[in-house]
Parts: C-alpha cells; sequence; structure tokens
C-alpha cells in the first residue's frame, strides 16, 4: 500500500470529519439562537421578531449547503483517485453504491431521519408564529394579505437551499464522472 496514497486519504477522511462537524455545530447554533429569538419574541409581543430568525437559517443553511457540497467533492475524488488502489478501504465507494441502489420510494422516516430538515422546520415555526401574531386583532386587508404573503418568499428561499442540500448524494455522482473523466484524461493524455 503507498504512504502517500494512504497519507492523502486520512487528509481528505480528516477534512471531511472537520466539515461534518463544522455542519453539526452550525445547526446547534442555529437551533438555540432561532429558540432564543423565539422566547423573546414570545415575552416581548412584537411580531417582527418571529421573521429574525431568517436572518440566522438562510445564511446557516447556505453554509450548511457549501459543506456537504463539499463533502461530496471530498468523497468523490477519493472513490475516483484513491480507494481503488488502496486495498480494503473503501468506504466512501461502497456508500455510494449503497445511495444509489436505494429505493427511490420517500417515507416518512426518510424525512424524519435521513434528510436536512432541521432549518426549514424551523422557518415553517417562526413564519406560522409571526401570522398568528400578526393576525390577532386584525382585519383581512389588502395590507395584512401582504404582509402575511411577503415572508413566504423567505420560505421559498429555505426550501431551495434544503433541496440543494438534500441533493448532495446526486452532487457526488456528478463530481465522481468529472473526477473519472479528469483521471482518464491524465491517464491519456494523448486522447486530448
Amino acid at each position: 500500500m503507498d504512504n502517500n496514497l494512504m497519507k492523502e486519504y486520512d487528509n481528505l477522511r480528516n477534512e471531511i470529519n472537520q466539515l461534518i462537524s463544522l455542519h453539526n455545530t452550525l445547526l446547534t447554533f442555529t437551533i438555540t439562537a432561532v429558540v432564543t429569538i423565539l422566547t423573546i419574541a414570545l415575552s416581548e409581543n412584537m411580531t417582527i421578531l418571529y421573521l429574525i430568525p431568517f436572518c440566522i437559517i438562510i445564511p446557516m443553511s447556505m453554509r450548511i449547503a457549501y459543506y456537504r457540497s463539499s463533502m461530496a467533492k471530498l468523497a468523490a475524488y477519493m472513490i475516483v483517485f484513491l480507494e481503488k488502489k488502496l486495498d480494503g478501504i473503501k468506504w466512501e465507494t461502497r456508500n455510494a453504491m449503497l445511495i444509489e441502489k436505494a429505493p427511490a420510494k420517500k417515507t416518512i422516516y426518510h424525512f424524519t431521519v435521513l434528510r436536512y430538515y432541521e432549518c426549514l422546520i424551523l422557518a415553517v415555526i417562526c413564519y406560522i408564529l409571526y401570522v398568528i401574531d400578526y393576525t390577532k386583532d386584525k382585519e383581512i386587508s389588502i395590507r395584512t394579505t401582504v404582509n402575511i404573503l411577503w415572508p413566504l418568499l423567505l420560505i421559498v428561499w429555505e426550501i431551495l437551499i434544503t433541496k440543494r442540500i438534500n441533493l448532495a448524494n446526486k452532487e457526488k455522482q456528478n463530481w465522481i464522472k468529472k473526477w473519472t473523466e479528469l483521471k482518464r484524461k491524465n491517464d491519456n493524455p494523448q486522447e486530448e
């Protein structure tokens, strides 16, 4: 077994572990900050405070999406360039094969356990609390309707980010194809 390949594998594995740790830290921070803001909003009776968490949720979700994307890219590189040469070390390869062969059927299990919906759930809770607080003691008017509907854009934004996070495994497959093509070109420079 080539020591340089093993060292590169270990370095990349450590980088993935660091991204996982950062992801978990950001998620913990996001949940804690949002719960704190919602607690203040409930006690202060200030409707706008229910929308403040979006200033945390959306940027943190974008950063988590970046981390998931980076993990996919690193894992794909390890599959294409390293694991084929490292006897017995096949975690990323086997994991990618397992995910690729997993049934596409979505169940409540997939929604509650296997996906990254935490920030989206927080966003929906903030929106619902905002609507409840905003509409109490108000008559429905055009202004009220507009003020109820515009924050839905924040929910849509979070849905798009969450979808991106949940497509990391498909992104990994795309990176495997790109790395494989690069490897093929590097191995056969006369083909270009």
